[in-house]
Parts: C-alpha cells; structure tokens; sequence
C-alpha cells in the first residue's frame, strides 16, 4: 500500500472512531491499529468494510465477519459502516434483518472528522476571551501607573 493510502485509511478509522464517541486512550489506540493494518492489509478486497453496531466493530470481508472487537465505551447510537476511505450512517435495521447496506450519509458524522470542528467548545472561548481582557486591562493599567 502507498503511503498516502495508508495514511487516508488511518484518517479514516481515526474518524470512525472518533464517530463512536470513543475517548482517547490504550484500548482505543490497540483498536485503531488493528482496524488500520487490517484494511490496508494488501490482501483486503476492494469491498472489505467495518461495522460498527450495538457497542460492537465488525470487519467484514465478501459479506462475512472475520473479525470483532467489543467497544462497551463506544457512545453511539446509529450504526456506521466504514471502508478504508469513507464512512457513512447506516440504517441499522435493514442491516440487522437482511445485512443491506443503506447508506444515510455523513450529516452528523462530520463532527468526528478532525479539524472541521473546533478545538474548544464556547465555555473555553469565554474564559480565553475574558483572560485575553484581563491581561489587556492589566498591560493598560501598567503603562498608566
């Protein structure tokens, strides 16, 4: 596999993970690299994709499991498919009955991606903003005194 390939498919799970609501740390990093050099595996299918449903990542390969990995910490809801270059919301009950891929998008999974949303949420925002005044008045009253 080319390098930039490998490096979209680790974006890719990055952002599958990050999806799932999982919090940083060695569980979820051991995860993220076996679901990475599994789809980056040369010998993977061009259809090869992962699952995740019910607190659980499925890897699947021509329509089968091959492997799984329990995610109880995961937070999320929906069901998410995942190749090594996309994700998408799926619908999860067409899934669970007759395993059919139907595709939802990407709407709120955009919030996974990393770099499209900002670092600091608004309360963070506030205490810079009022630490970025209180340092200007404390400059300003120095220069007066």
């Amino acid at each position: 596999m080319k390098p930039q390939d490998l490096q979209r498919t680790a974006y890719t799970v990055e952002c599958f993970l990050n999806a799932l609501r999982l919090e940083d740390g060695l569980d979820r990093t051991e995860v993220e690299e076996a679901l990475v050099h599994w789809l980056s595996d040369d010998a993977r299918q061009k259809d090869d994709h992962l699952i995740y449903q019910d607190g659980t990542v499925s890897c699947y390969s021509q329509n089968r499991v091959t492997q799984s990995f329990a995610l109880p910490q995961a937070r999320q809801k929906q069901t998410l498919w995942c190749n090594a270059a996309k994700l998408s919301a799926i619908d999860g009950t067409a899934f669970s009955s007759n395993a059919k891929l139907v595709m939802l998008g990407t709407g709120g999974l955009l919030l996974a991606m990393p770099g499209l949303v900002p670092a600091q949420n608004p309360k963070d925002r506030q205490r810079s903003s009022n630490n970025n005044n209180n340092n200007n008045n404390n400059n300003n009253n120095n220069n007066n005194g």
